[in-house]
This record gives structure tokens, sequence and C-alpha cells, in this order.
């Protein structure tokens, strides 16, 4: 019986946080589309300024972080975070449902008109209804002796002979024949349908107890990256610059030069050899990849100070 009411006790428990989080994500669907949905108030998380203030907190990771000046002023408060590792970590860690409504967040409900009041209909003159009956009766004596008329016409007066319609033949071209030796017009072979693919990236499973480490991944969104060749000893020796049209991952190697740089070698792929580095790359996200025994893979996402 205890059981019952602790199960029955965690359940609600459940359902009443599940409605807390449903109506926070609804309360910042509401925001216009400059401004970032993870920008909150130290006091609370669904207010925010429209400029600069020292209250102003980033919940991407859940608990509230302070912000700079420049990061409210060029990415919080503009277009611009939906390129920020903040925002790209957190949208990484939410439910799916609740990404979407970030994403096409709903138009506000405008309230109902007031109906308007019903306004009498105005008090008819005196004598217009005797004057409708005698309109009324004019028009039926007009139709009758209209239709009679055309009667008559119809059937005593000449027929009309119906030819018929020429069946058309087929036109003859002018064109020379084409001769015996012409090559037949290849066919057009159907354009296949491109592959589904995720505008934004769908928030992963974390790993379990018993889980095996499989390696690293980096996650790209939408815009330019960019790469380096680095050699041994940590020098870059070329760029180059990565044009993505949507959300990309791939495989990728820790690496850790001699002169201490840190950098994340493609191993899979277009730009295989090239690395990804910190403030030199723009935006990306490292994850740690683990596997379980039933085959399904798990993530944990890094923190920016550590890749």
């Amino acid at each position: 019986m205890f059981g019952r009411r602790d199960r029955s006790r965690e359940s609600r428990e459940a359902a009443d946080r599940e409605q807390s989080r449903r109506a926070l994500f609804e309360e910042l669907a509401k925001r216009p589309a400059n401004i970032c949905p993870f920008l909150g108030l130290a006091s609370s998380q669904t207010e925010y300024h429209d400029g600069f203030t020292r209250e102003h907190r980033c919940y991407a990771f859940g608990d509230p972080v302070e912000l700079s000046v420049e990061q409210q002023e060029r990415v919080c408060l503009g277009r611009g975070y939906g390129n920020c590792p903040r925002y790209l970590r957190g949208v990484l860690v939410i439910p799916t449902e609740e990404l979407e409504a970030l994403r096409r967040p709903l138009p506000p409900v405008r309230p109902p008109a007031p109906p308007d009041a019903a306004t009498p209909p105005p008090p008819e003159p005196d004598g217009s209804g005797r004057r409708r009956i005698f309109l009324l009766l004019g028009l039926v004596l007009l139709l009758a002796v209209v239709g009679a008329g055309g009667a008559l016409f119809y059937f005593n007066g000449p027929g009309v002979a119906v030819r018929p319609t020429p069946t058309p033949q087929p036109s003859i071209s002018s064109q020379p024949s084409p001769s015996a030796a012409t090559t037949p017009t290849q066919q057009p072979s159907p354009t296949p349908e491109p592959t589904p693919f995720p505008e934004t990236p769908i928030p992963d499973p974390t790993p379990l107890p018993g889980d095996t480490f499989q390696g690293y991944e980096v996650t790209v969104l939408a815009g330019e990256n960019t790469l380096f060749e680095i050699d041994a000893a940590g020098n870059i020796v070329r760029s180059e610059t990565a044009h993505y049209s949507r959300f990309s991952k791939a495989p990728v190697d820790r690496i850790e030069a001699p002169n201490g740089l840190l950098h994340w070698r493609t191993s899979e792929g277009f730009f295989s050899g090239l690395s990804y580095i910190r403030d030199r790359s723009g935006p990306f996200l490292i994850r740690a990849v683990y596997q379980g025994a039933d085959g399904e893979k798990r993530y944990i996402v890094l923190k920016q100070e550590d890749i």
C-alpha cells in the first residue's frame, strides 16, 4: 500500500514538472525573432530587457550564467544568437517538441471582437405594402406573356438544321522525315527524391552505466566554418572555408600538439584531415560517443572550455 502511494505521488510530481516546463516554453515562444529564447533575468527566466542590463542571464545550460555587454548586444539581443555555442548546446538537450515550439512560435491569440448590437429594421412608410403587391403582380404577368410568345415561335417557326461536327483530320507535317539512322531520343531519368535531413539537431540520449566510449564527433549548423591543416608540431599550415547548407556532423580525433594547441581532426568525409579549433573555426560542438550493449549510441556534449 505504501509503495502505491509513493508511485502515485511521484507520478503527480512528474506531471506537475512537465506542465511547468511546457508552460515555460510556450511563454518563450512568444518572443520576437531577434531575442534568444534562453535569455532571461536573474529573477525570472521568462523576462528580459530590450537593452543591456547586468540582470540578464543565459539559461542554455539550465543554471543562469552571467553575460557580458558585448555578448548581450552582439548575440543575445540580435538574430546572430543562432550561431552562439551556448545556444547550439541548448537546442541539443531540450525535448524535440519544445524545440519546435521555439523554432515555429504560434501567433498570439487575439481576443474575440464584441458582437455588434442588433439594430431594428427601419419602419416602412405608409402604402409601401400595397405598392409591393402591385409590382409583383405586374412582374408575373410580364413573364407569362414572354413565355407564351417564346413557345409559339418555337413550335410554329421554321426549323433549324443542325450540321454534324466534322471529325478533325490528323495534320501532316511539312518537315522532312528523319533518316533511318536517326539516334533514338534518350528519355530523361527520374529525379531522385532527396534524403530527409534534419534542419535542427535532435536531442540524443545520454550514456548509461556500462556503455563503452567510441570516440568524438563534431556537430555544426548551417553556415560557414574554417578548418585548418596542422602539422605534427601544432603549426597551422593552411586554412579552408567550409559552407554547410544545413545541420551536419562527422567523426573527429582529439589531438593536443606539443605546443599546447588542442584541435579536432576530422577522420571521415570531404574535409578529412582538416581540424576544428575553438574560437577560430566558428561555432561547433564536440560530443563524446558511447555505445551500449543494446547497440544504441548515446552522447555527452563537451563544455566549451574542454574543446
